[in-house]
């Protein structure tokens, strides 16, 4: 969205990449084949649940099916 990735961690705090998160902000993600630097923000605050529904219908079916501790992640690229 924009210059915006939005993402729902399944497993929240508990996840190794949402610790690394918290660790060091700055992440890379690849979209379309190309990789993009930017910074991470967890939002615990925001209805994941609402969130997923508005997410891609593929990666959001496995996030609710086994997703336990549900956490939303925004990372403004650069």
């Amino acid at each position: 969205m924009g210059n915006e990735f939005w993402f729902v961690s399944e497993f929240g705090t508990g996840s190794q990449y949402i610790k690394n998160i918290q660790a060091d902000p700055s992440v890379r993600v690849r979209l379309r084949g190309k990789w993009h630097t930017g910074t991470a923000h967890l939002l615990p605050d925001d209805d994941a649940a609402a969130r997923l529904k508005a997410l891609p219908t593929v990666n959001s079916f496995g996030v609710k099916t086994f997703g336990t501790n549900l956490l939303t992640v925004r990372i403004d690229l650069d």
